[in-house]
């Protein structure tokens, strides 16, 4: 079962009115569901009401964090077998109990998100009820060889409709829109999600052959699997941590190179969502951003980047082997290969004539076309130490000029339209005077 985050507390948000609407429809639909199947509840199997309520109070203790944002417990492995068995009904007062112990008196949660959790939980779970009968299913028995489609269709609607509702509240509140919320929490991770709804079918079905205890069976490979699920997790948020540890690195040797990175990679993101690239792909364009200037840490690069005028041939050639230097050091961790390859050609050019291997047109990756554009827009538009920054119509301007030989004209025209519509604002960048403080610092601190 997925969760929102926090968002329910927060100061300032991104829709704030769609934001109120949707949760008020939420927390309606959801008293609206109560009411309808409450009359039809019957006499509940109370060993099993206990043993289940048990196993969905851990579940929901300790949740794991959601790189998109929001959390993520295990609970439909116990969720599931629970609406075969027990029906929606019971199964969404239970889970209603089970958020009011653990995130409104243990964990002291705000009221409103509470009861958004409370409600999406609960619409969850009648839709996933709803599902399995309009399938077939029957409450209270199970064959499994008669019920598979109605397993699956209740697994699906459970799946679908707890995670729509979470990707529309963080959207709502944080951004960026659902759909890519949905896509980077749930789309990239969906067979753990979907390995849960699975283990709560074998659940199901180890409860019509053995009984409530049956259900116990489970708890150790409910334990491994989320704890499988929590690493997944873990990993992704460190590889971003680890990433913008890199940056950290170019922030002892040059402060102006690690500002720029980070200006690229929030320019970067922008533009690639604008072009409508999938977040897999955004995320890895935004690993590639944070350390594309990575091969620049060496001395030799550092007094070529800050000589003002024309470089020599061989200040060039030093020059151009830094996107190769940087991606040898990227590519050493094998979940940025992908991202390595973008910092490798990220001065490559359409017409064939960049660095440092001299692709061409689409041998070039379309991650690194994007970050060669936004490169060369903060390079333009941010102060170097020997000139001042160009004006953002003036850098577009030079830009245009580049698109087909320099540039990639698709990427070109993007940023344009953007721009045009006043939907790319500049990102701040220190003044040369800031920067020239910024040089002074690290000496300082390591003397």
């Amino acid at each position: 079962m997925h969760r929102s985050s926090d968002s329910g507390s927060s100061p300032s948000l991104r829709s704030p009115r769609a934001f109120a609407l949707f949760y008020a429809i939420v927390i309606a639909a959801a008293a609206l569901l109560f009411a309808v199947f409450a009359p039809g509840l019957g006499a509940p199997r109370w060993l099993t009401v206990a043993v289940v309520g048990v196993l969905m109070l851990a579940s929901e203790w300790n949740p794991i964090a959601l790189p998109g944002g929001g959390y993520a417990t295990a609970s439909a492995a116990f969720d599931l077998p629970s609406l075969v068995i027990l029906g929606p009904f019971v199964t969404a007062a239970l889970d209603v109990v089970c958020t009011l112990l653990v995130q409104g008196a243990a964990l002291r949660k705000p009221p409103l998100k509470v009861a958004f959790n409370l409600a999406c939980f609960a619409i969850t779970d009648f839709a996933a009820g709803a599902a399995f009968t309009a399938a077939g299913g029957h409450i209270g028995s199970l064959s499994l060889a008669r019920d598979v489609p109605a397993l699956l269709a209740c697994g699906g609607a459970y799946f679908l409709a707890n995670s729509t509702l979470v990707s529309m509240v963080i959207g709502l509140a944080e951004g960026p829109s659902p759909w890519r919320v949905w896509q980077r929490n749930f789309q990239t991770g969906l067979m753990h999600h979907l390995s849960f709804i699975a283990l709560g079918t074998l659940v199901a079905v180890t409860y019509f052959g053995a009984g409530p205890w049956g259900i116990v069976l489970f708890a150790i490979p409910f334990l491994v699997a989320r704890q499988a699920f929590r690493l997944v997790m873990e990993i992704r948020s460190d590889l971003k941590d680890f990433v913008r540890a890199l940056t950290e690195v170019l922030d002892e040797i040059d402060p102006y190179t690690r500002h720029h990175s980070m200006r690229v990679a929030a320019y970067s993101v922008r533009l690639a969502r604008a072009l409508k690239l999938p977040e897999h792909a955004i995320e890895e364009l935004e690993y590639a951003a944070l350390v594309h200037d990575l091969g620049k840490i060496g001395p030799r690069h550092q007094r070529i980047v800050q000589t003002p005028g024309a470089l020599s041939g061989e200040d060039l050639r030093v020059l151009r082997e830094h996107p190769a230097a940087g991606a040898a050091i990227v590519s050493k961790v094998r979940a940025l290969t992908r991202a390595a390859a973008i910092v490798r050609s990220h001065h490559e050019q359409p017409d064939g004539r960049g660095y440092p291997y001299g692709l061409l047109g689409d041998d070039v990756p379309f991650e690194a076309r994007i970050l060669k554009v936004m490169d060369a827009f903060d390079a333009m538009t941010s102060d170097r130490p020997y000139r001042r920054a160009l004006t953002p119509p003036d850098a577009i301007a030079q830009i245009e000029r580049g698109a087909g030989t320099e540039f990639d004209t698709r990427v070109v025209g993007c940023l344009l339209d953007l721009h045009r519509g006043g939907k790319f604002p500049l990102l701040p960048s220190p003044s040369r005077e800031d920067l020239e403080l910024l040089r002074i610092r690290p000496v300082r601190a390591r003397s």
